[in-house]
């Protein structure tokens, strides 16, 4: 990429294709892709803070995963997040999605 901002969301995004290329093929894999980049980033935004994953291991925080749709401006609501661990364990790999 010509442009390292631009570089930046492509490497974010790459992981949540390969990952949906596990499950999905032909045309249901760029929604699969979308799905996968939607939880990456919220799962990336928890990492980012052991205060947000406290908050949300002492249900004091709801992370909600969405899908908006540029078209028709509707949001999906896709789920909520969840940190399945011991109270000791804020670890961002024990992030799961509830539907």
């Amino acid at each position: 990429m010509e442009s390292p901002n631009l570089q930046a969301v492509l490497d974010k995004i790459d992981p949540a294709v390969g990952e949906a290329k596990k499950f999905s093929n032909g045309d249901a894999l760029v929604d699969a892709a979308i799905r996968e980049n939607i939880h990456q980033s919220a799962k990336d935004l928890l990492a980012g803070s052991v205060v947000l994953r406290r908050a949300l291991k002492d249900g004091k925080l709801t992370v909600f995963e969405a899908l908006y749709d540029m078209e028709s401006g509707e949001v999906v609501r896709l789920g909520k997040l969840s940190l399945v661990a011991p109270a000791y364990k804020l670890d961002v790999g024990d992030v799961i999605r509830l539907d």
